[in-house]
């Protein structure tokens, strides 16, 4: 998978299943899944009032078909491959010399061209697109990535990574980090008010401000009161 990465392998693959978030394609055994955002204009599911269940009854037409795909995230721990179908339409040497242009720290604004779970698809000039990951869209928590954009806005983001031939972007790093801050206003020992905004098997995540959370660790909480 990582060799079909770096050679820009173009295959025609079955479309096996769908979920609202996309498709689900089967690749020498292995099951993989293709974003609605990784599919070519043609294919995507125009629904103005963004209704997942008819988002959900147009990917469905496209299974059992075949597609042209690519494969450009592969990660081994979690058994997990992402397709892409725009990837497909464009040659190796073509994206390369795009690639090219683009240098770690540069500062860059593109469109958003998709949300899903795990970050935000960007497309910058010449075609090329990136993605941020969750963990660089906010200094703060990001459960939902849909509530930070939405297709088709103008963004600015910085380039923290190019790496065969994928770009990878951060939106926070264009923010101040709440944390420089921080750090200069609180030490041990202080008592602050904050807000829970999450729990998890470990405690509460606490927030004492926009951007900096710490968590209170269950065995902290006194008793089950508490």
């Amino acid at each position: 998978a990582e060799q079909a990465i770096k050679d820009k392998r173009i295959m025609d693959l079955v479309v096996k299943d769908a979920n609202k978030g996309g498709l689900i394609i089967e690749w020498q055994g292995m099951s993989g899944f293709l974003p609605a955002s990784q599919l070519k204009e043609d294919k995507y599911p125009r629904i103005e009032d963004g209704d997942k269940d008819k988002i959900l009854r147009e990917l469905k037409k496209l299974i059992g078909k075949r597609i042209s795909v690519s494969i450009i995230s592969a990660i081994p721990k979690e058994g997990k491959l992402i397709f892409s179908e725009k990837d497909g339409g464009s040659s190796k040497e073509t994206k390369e010399v795009a690639m090219g242009t683009y240098s770690v720290g540069d500062e860059v604004e593109g469109t958003v061209t998709g949300v899903v779970e795990f970050g935000i698809f960007i497309k910058l000039s010449d075609g090329v697109e990136g993605l941020v990951h969750k963990s660089e869209i906010d200094w703060g928590l990001v459960e939902d990535t849909k509530a930070h954009a939405r297709v088709g806005d103008k963004v600015k983001a910085k380039i923290i990574e190019v790496k065969d031939n994928k770009i990878s972007l951060s939106l926070k790093a264009l923010k101040e980090n709440p944390w420089k801050e921080a750090a200069k206003k609180y030490k041990k020992g202080d008592e602050v008010a904050g807000v829970v905004i999450k729990f998890n098997k470990h405690g509460a995540l606490v927030s004492i401000e926009e951007g900096v959370a710490g968590l209170v660790h269950v065995s902290d909480f006194g008793d089950e009161a508490k």
